[in-house]
Parts: C-alpha cells; sequence; structure tokens
C-alpha cells in the first residue's frame, strides 16, 4: 500500500503506546492508508484513536509490563489483522529520580518497559513472520538518552542504550528472514507529557537541553512520522540495524561558547 509521499508500505503494522504522544503520531500518519494494530493500556485512548482515524486501527489494548501475556496480545493482534508486517515499539515510561533516591522496583518497571517488552514483542511478531514465509520492517523508538548521561534518568538512559543493542543483534539475527530492524534516537520532542514536565519540575532540565539544540526549539511528533515510515518501507530496503537521530543536533557537541 502507498503511504503519505508515495512510500510503500507492505501490510499491517502494529504500534505500541499508541494512544498519545509520538505513538499517536505514527498511527496518524499510517491511516488509512494501511491497517495499524494500536496497542497500549489506555482503553478510552484507544477508543478515541478510531474515532479520530477511522477503521484502519485496530485496538489491541494490553499492558506490556505483565511479560507473560504479550504472546497473547500478539496473536489477537495478528488474528485480527490477518498477518503483520511492520512493528513500531514506541511503549516507554520517563521517571526522573536519583541514583541514590531510585528503588530496585522502579528501576525494574523502566526496564520492563522499555526494554523488556520490546525484545518480547519483536521475538512473537517475527517468530510468526518466519512461519507465515514473509518479510517485514520493525522500529525501535530509542532516545538522545542513550547517548547523553543526564541527573535522574539513569534507568531511562540505560534502557534506551540497551535497545540500540538490541536493534543491531536483531537487525544481524533476522536479516536471512526478510526482516530489517532499525531504530530512531528522537531528542526532546513536545509531547504532551514532555511539556507537563517541562512546565513543573523539569524546567531547568528542558532550558538547559533547549540551549544544546543547534536547530534551536523542540521537535514535534508528527517530525518524526515521516522517519519511522520511511524506515518500515521499502524506501529503506537497505537499511539494518542502525539508529537514527532526530534530535535537532542534540548529539552532535557543544553548540556554542
Amino acid at each position: 500500500m502507498t503511504g503519505t509521499g508515495g512510500i510503500s508500505l507492505a501490510g499491517p503494522v502494529l504500534v505500541t503506546g499508541a494512544a498519545s504522544g509520538i505513538g499517536k503520531a505514527i498511527v496518524g500518519r499510517l491511516t488509512p492508508e494501511v491497517a495499524v494494530l494500536a496497542v497500549d493500556r489506555d482503553v478510552a485512548g484507544l477508543a478515541r484513536l478510531h474515532g479520530e482515524f477511522g477503521d484502519s486501527v485496530h485496538a489491541v489494548p494490553g499492558d506490556l509490563m505483565e511479560a507473560n501475556a504479550i504472546d497473547d496480545l500478539i496473536e489477537r493482534a495478528w488474528d485480527l489483522a490477518g498477518s503483520i508486517r511492520g512493528v513500531v515499539n514506541c511503549a516507554g515510561i520517563y521517571p526522573v529520580t536519583p541514583m541514590l533516591e531510585m528503588s530496585i522496583a522502579e528501576w525494574d518497571q523502566v526496564l520492563a518497559l522499555n526494554l523488556r517488552a520490546p525484545f518480547a514483542v519483536m521475538r512473537s511478531v517475527v517468530q510468526r513472520m518466519i512461519d507465515a514465509k514473509v518479510g517485514g520492517s520493525i522500529v525501535n523508538v530509542s532516545s538522545s538518552a542513550s547517548r547523553l548521561a543526564r541527573p535522574g534518568i539513569a534507568h531511562y538512559g540505560a534502557s534506551k542504550a540497551g535497545l540500540n543493542q538490541l536493534t543491531a543483534n536483531a537487525a544481524i539475527e533476522w536479516a536471512p528472514h526478510g526482516i530489517r530492524v532499525n531504530a530512531i534516537a528522537p531528542g526532546l520532542i513536545a509531547t504532551e507529557n514532555v511539556m507537563k514536565y517541562a512546565r513543573a519540575a523539569g524546567q531547568a532540565e528542558h532550558e538547559a537541553k533547549l540551549a544544546r539544540i543547534p536547530i534551536g526549539r523542540e521537535g514535534q511528533p508528527e517530525e518524526l512520522v515521516d522517519l519511522v515510515q520511511f524506515l518500515l518501507s521499502d524506501a529503506s530496503s537497505y537499511c539494518t540495524g542502525g539508529v537514527f537521530p532526530a534530535d535537532g543536533g542534540l548529539t552532535l557537541g557543544i553548540p556554542s561558547y
């Protein structure tokens, strides 16, 4: 099928964290040209997606923190669409806690959703792709925090650095099956939750990031979706294992003196 800008998508795409933020923007771009399996634990948010984007959106409610339930969730999604040819792992959490105040439970929660869940989702989908003898493309949503250390996000940064390496390993193992795996690494993106945090406890952090961005502003969720669509499509057929920055230059270095 052909998406916006004439980029061809092979078939149904599963998007996690679909009910808000970057995930919602991705869903909006992919529909109505391709069926989207929208995964989120926010049932009301999934219902709003269907109302906003139409019948191309198929809600698949589920909690990715429940590791043992992920395979059943993927089976429901696969059966609903007939197959899955693309995956966008976008679900994630971003608590800010200094390491000496960070509980083991909080560490485990962040790693469970940001790293374990993408592994489990990919493994489950790819096994079905291989069994069905179809190829596909996977895009993992990483972060500039995988490269830049900041106080309070040791668990988040570690989870995203791990996601980059998971992306590379998956790309190597699954290339013989016609399955490509890439990641994008957004910087400061003006989602509703990010801006809410910036207006409250995170104001100093937000301003420090802005001062380091050569482009000089936050990115918008919609500015990521063309890159995601490109990586899902055959237009990127020779790209696998890459981590593509989308951060306005944040991770390039010191922008000025």
